[in-house]
């Protein structure tokens, strides 16, 4: 928590500083989403006999609402659970996103997951295994940058409308294509009181107790990205990515394989409206990474009031 803290009062103090500070709120938005990120773990025990086991640990019914303000250009929200069920992942997530760059946005976001399902894999031979984990808490902080690079033919592109909440009114066909690039930085943490990986029915040995296990990654991918206007001020994009990443375990003596070097590919989709009085914008977005040891599936509906 100290961690985050100082990390929050960093991206803060920046923030105020980069440039001439006025209080003069821009925006107020509301969004309901459901993030679905899955990460693998690979255990094998140091006896050559030994099977190995993949473990995929992923939340379960992740809903979550959440309210953002956009002070001069500096958006600060926090998100929450929003349908409260007996089995499920509780969340929270506060995000601070700086939208001063031109064609640019940073992010920074703090998110707590306790409950994750847990699904056992053997890789060896045939058996799976799988039960849902009560007391599993995944902290993650990440720094994430998100650019428009380039737009082909002088065109404008709608990266502003869709990820930096630009209104944009639109009577009519038009496109244009453009390059985006992405890159992240994460810090993982996974804790369990008794261990976060469990002994599953196809195994005749129990595993060891694991209570914490740390990572570090970096990505960064790049792709195109379509924007395409509509009549009545719809506006639609679609984007695919591709990229590299490094993920590393800091806790090397706990049996579990490093992941190592990490490709992966995502494809996003959205769509808006804006109000011809430019004070009300609708967006409904979509994206799929997919990984070797991480996969993330997201989706958010939003209502946005400009002031």
């Amino acid at each position: 928590m100290f961690k985050c803290t100082l990390l929050i009062f960093s991206f803060c103090t920046f923030s105020i500083y980069a440039s001439p500070f006025e209080f003069k709120i821009k925006s107020l938005k509301t969004t309901l989403s459901k993030p679905d990120t899955s990460h693998t773990l690979i255990y094998q025990s140091p006896a050559s006999t030994s099977p190995k086991v993949a473990f995929l640990l992923s939340p379960k019914d992740n809903e979550r609402l959440g309210f953002f303000i956009d002070i001069n250009g500096i958006e600060i929200g926090y998100s929450a659970d929003v349908f409260k069920k007996n089995l499920e992942t509780k969340t929270q997530d506060i995000l601070m996103s700086y939208r001063k760059f031109k064609h640019s946005k940073i992010t920074f976001n703090y998110q707590t997951l306790e409950g994750l399902s847990s699904l056992s894999e053997n890789l060896s031979a045939n058996g799976a295994d799988r039960r849902f984990a009560n007391k599993i808490k995944s902290t993650k902080l990440e720094l994430l940058g998100l650019h428009d690079l380039y737009t082909f033919n002088n065109k404008t592109s709608l990266f502003n409308h869709f990820f930096l909440n630009s209104p944009k009114l639109s009577n009519h066909f038009d496109w244009s294509l453009s390059i985006i690039g992405t890159w992240s930085y994460k810090n993982v943490t996974l804790e369990d009181p008794e261990s976060i990986l469990f002994t599953p029915r196809f195994l005749d040995k129990g595993l060891p107790k694991i209570q914490k296990l740390r990572s570090n990654s970096f990505n960064a991918h790049i792709g195109p990205f379509l924007s395409v206007s509509l009549p009545n001020n719809f506006n639609f994009f679609t984007e695919y990515k591709i990229g590299r990443g490094h993920i590393k375990n800091t806790d090397r003596t706990l049996g579990l394989k490093k992941s190592g070097k990490e490709k992966s590919n995502a494809l996003g989709a959205g769509i808006s409206w804006t109000s011809p009085d430019k004070k009300t914008l609708v967006l409904l977005r979509g994206w799929n990474q997919k990984g070797r040891h991480i996969e993330t599936a997201f989706g958010d509906l939003s209502l946005i009031n400009f002031f």
